[in-house]
């Protein structure tokens, strides 16, 4: 069959059975995956900043290739300022090679007062869309461009979050964690809640201690539990070896009483 035949067993490779030029290549592959994603450059959220700044910082801090675009009017950009960045091409907190070409979109005063006129002819009842699970990003897209104002809020380190991904959205709530209900107003205020690679380390390192505190009260209380039972243990050997000294005594003593039993019925019989 040849060296180079691979041994499947249960629908999985068996790894020591792979040739040595093929583990070789795997292991080549695999680290220029990882030096490539060590040359990638996060595209920053620069939303409500000027886009002279945002090119600026795209192409002379990141060294990225950006141009401007003016985006659609919404119904989210009705109380928006001139020139202000609203998203971009590849989205923000994308990851991408250095000279991508990132189309950032930005907004004129036309643009604005047309948001306006959508926003004024349009108020309505809007149903509650499913952003949880989102990447922060696109759920205030998403949001918006149902004509929501959204912020983002960071959320604290907790166990909750340690399993979820840097920028996932967690909640959605109205301004000061007040609950929606199921559907919302055009213009309605709306806080998205996130987590990014700090909280989420934080959240495992708060996860590690709990599991060490957990872990120590148990070797504590099997500890205390083996000392009980070789407390017992003593206890009872002493108990034994009493009893046992005990019953080796009986034959001697018996015999003592009935020595100086007879030796009085002898004497009486004189």
């Amino acid at each position: 069959m040849g060296k180079k035949k691979m041994l499947m067993d249960g629908g999985k490779v068996v790894a020591g059975m792979i040739a040595p030029e093929v583990l070789e290549f795997g292991a080549k592959m695999g680290s220029e995956l990882i030096e490539k994603q060590k040359n990638l450059v996060k595209i920053p959220d620069l939303i409500d900043v000027n886009i002279d700044e945002a090119l600026r910082v795209l192409k002379d801090e990141l060294n990225l290739t950006p141009t401007a675009a003016i985006a659609n009017p919404s119904l989210a950009y009705a109380d928006e300022s001139e020139k202000d960045v609203m998203y971009s091409e590849p989205r923000f907190g994308s990851r991408v090679n250095p000279g991508t070409i990132v189309k950032v979109y930005y907004l004129t005063q036309e643009v604005i007062d047309k948001s306006k006129e959508l926003l004024g002819n349009e108020i309505q009842e809007i149903k509650v869309p499913i952003v949880i699970g989102l990447n922060i990003y696109e759920a205030r897209e998403d949001l918006e461009g149902l004509g929501l104002k959204a912020a983002e809020k960071l959320e604290k380190p907790s166990l909750r979050f340690v399993r979820k991904e840097d920028g996932q959205v967690t909640r959605v709530t109205y301004p000061n964690n007040k609950k929606i209900g199921s559907k919302l107003k055009t213009g309605d205020r709306v806080w998205i809640y996130y987590v990014n690679e700090e909280v989420i380390t934080e959240s495992k390192m708060i996860k590690d201690k709990k599991d060490n505190d957990k872990q120590d009260i148990k070797d504590k209380k099997d500890k205390n539990r083996q000392d009980k039972i070789e407390k017992v243990g003593k206890v009872t050997k002493g108990i034994s070896t009493v009893a046992v000294d005990t019953v080796r005594s009986v034959p001697k003593n018996t015999k003592k009483l009935f020595t100086k039993k007879k030796a009085i019925e002898d004497k009486s019989e004189e």
